[in-house]
């Protein structure tokens, strides 16, 4: 969770200056910075994968198969459904915005967005910022919140 959310904060640093790149009517900038954008958010959602694997091995998957220690196996049961469900809505959150930026990385690179021209980029770019700041909030919520 900890390395997710640095891929994620840098993912936003380098949307931040795709949007930058493109008011300017930079264009070998945008490309570059959205194709970064675009690999951090993959970065994100194969540790995602990863992780999600070792749920899976671990049998920590609500269902028939869920495996946890009593007394606490109630509790985790729920815990692990809150959190697949919000990690999986993000991670679907976030494969749209990987979507939206390969549609961006193309138009970029056809010279579309200029200093006039560049509100498609910025909207994209507040939709990663809004997904990303959704996992500020998960992050501590699924992952420290009983941590001491």
């Amino acid at each position: 969770g900890g390395a997710n959310t640095v891929v994620l904060i840098g993912s936003s640093f380098t949307m931040a200056l795709a949007v930058r790149a493109a008011q300017l009517g930079r264009k070998s900038h945008q490309v570059v910075f959205l194709v970064a954008t675009l690999v951090l958010g993959l970065v994100f959602l194969g540790v995602k994968v990863v992780e999600y694997a070792d749920k899976f091995e671990h049998h920590l998957v609500p269902g028939a198969s869920f495996q946890f220690e009593e007394p606490y196996a109630r509790g985790a049961e729920i815990f692990f459904s809150v959190y697949f469900a919000m990690t999986g809505l993000h991670a679907l959150h976030m494969i749209i915005g990987a979507g939206l930026l390969i549609w961006m990385i193309l138009r970029a690179r056809r010279g579309e967005f200029t200093a006039s021209y560049n509100t498609p980029v910025e909207v994209v770019g507040l939709y990663w910022h809004f997904v990303d700041i959704i996992w500020i909030f998960l992050f501590p919520l699924l992952y420290l919140v009983g941590h001491h």
